[in-house]
């Protein structure tokens, strides 16, 4: 059975998607023999395209596989749609249809458990499995929360990023209360770090004394790297192996597999 980890935050612009693809490929390079799937429930579809998927080319995405209406049909399409890239990651990627069919996807029986049951055939087949999250709380966020294990939340450095973790505490609670889903936090992250900067470290001053021991002892530097390896379609490991930012993601990766 996977680990089921999803990257969520309902502010963009905290390196999310960055998060989930480098993560995703750094488990795949330095984890012997780990089968990694990043599922790419943002209809932005950053995390297949950041991994050299060609998102305006697909044929099956996530979208069908949601529409499908028989469990046989619904694997044919999950088998179709998971596509493999260079970095050893499988992807089962989305684009901006997605988003087009969000008003009638919400509208299906069960709407909150979708991917659950959409990825729950091929559990067996990937030790980790990782999601990445819209940055809201609509029925494609609900649907990762329901699907993971556990949650990683990006946290980048600014004041409005800091406002911002009331919201995503807020929406645990809704997940908690309402859908009878209890979030399990594996941990908080500090993204888009520059220790020369006051806001910076007064920012990872107020999340350390806010969540503890839940916040990564990693902190993800601003680097102009990491916003370039997308443009490429590879992760930080291959456009800039010894960065601060590869640095930074292998000591993560090693943070998150001892908490799992």
């Amino acid at each position: 059975m996977a680990h089921k980890l999803a990257i969520f935050n309902m502010k963009g612009g905290v390196g999310k998607s960055a998060t989930a693809t480098n993560l995703a490929a750094g488990i795949t390079k330095f984890t012997k023999k780990a089968k990694v799937l990043l599922v790419d429930i943002d209809p932005q579809g950053t995390s297949g395209a950041s991994l050299g998927i060609p998102i305006w080319e697909l044929e099956t995405q996530l979208k069908d596989i949601f529409k499908s209406q028989s469990i046989e049909e619904k694997e044919s399409l999950l088998e179709a749609s998971i596509l493999s890239t260079p970095q050893g990651v499988d992807v089962l990627p989305s684009n901006i249809f997605l988003a087009v069919e969000e008003i009638s996807i919400s509208g299906l029986p069960g709407r909150e458990n979708l991917l659950a049951k959409a990825i729950a055939p091929i559990e067996d087949s990937y030790d980790y499995i990782i999601i990445d999250c819209p940055p809201n709380i609509g029925v494609f966020s609900i649907n990762a929360l329901k699907a993971s294990d556990s949650v990683l939340v990006p946290v980048d450095m600014s004041y409005v990023g800091l406002l911002g973790v009331r919201g995503v505490e807020y929406a645990f609670d809704l997940v908690t209360n309402f859908l009878d889903h209890e979030i399990n936090i594996l941990g908080v992250l500090a993204t888009r770090y520059d220790g020369r900067k006051i806001i910076s470290r007064d920012v990872l001053k107020s999340l350390s004394e806010h969540f503890g021991d839940l916040l990564f002892n990693t902190t993800i530097p601003e680097t102009v790297k990491i916003s370039e390896a997308p443009s490429y379609g590879t992760s930080i490991f291959e456009h800039d192996p010894k960065g601060a930012g590869a640095k930074a993601y292998r000591a993560l990766m090693k943070e998150v597999m001892k908490r799992w």
